[in-house]
């Protein structure tokens, strides 16, 4: 991943910035804290694209895989290795 290097004023790196990506999505920090992310996402693409990327990827985890089913041979194989681990018949 590329990084942009500080410029005079930046309150913060590309480093920083990243560290605090998933606390800022939370709105975990601070005020003054998320107003630096804020300001440093604002002005760097390669965050900005990195922050797009969590936010997509976080909403294909919390949307629901409705109508979707595990292949019949594949639970068969699940199932039969279960049972093997447990030691049943």
């Amino acid at each position: 991943m590329s990084t942009q290097e500080p410029q005079a004023g930046d309150g913060l790196d590309c480093a920083a910035a990243l560290d605090q990506l998933h606390d800022y999505l939370k709105q975990e920090l601070t005020p003054a804290v998320a107003a630096e992310v804020r300001a440093h996402l604002e002005r760097c693409a390669p965050c900005f694209t990195r922050l797009r990327f969590v936010e997509r990827f976080q909403e294909t985890l919390r949307t629901p895989a409705a109508g979707t089913r595990c292949p019949d041979p594949l639970r068969q194989r699940i199932a039969e290795a279960l049972r093997l681990e447990l030691g049943g018949p």
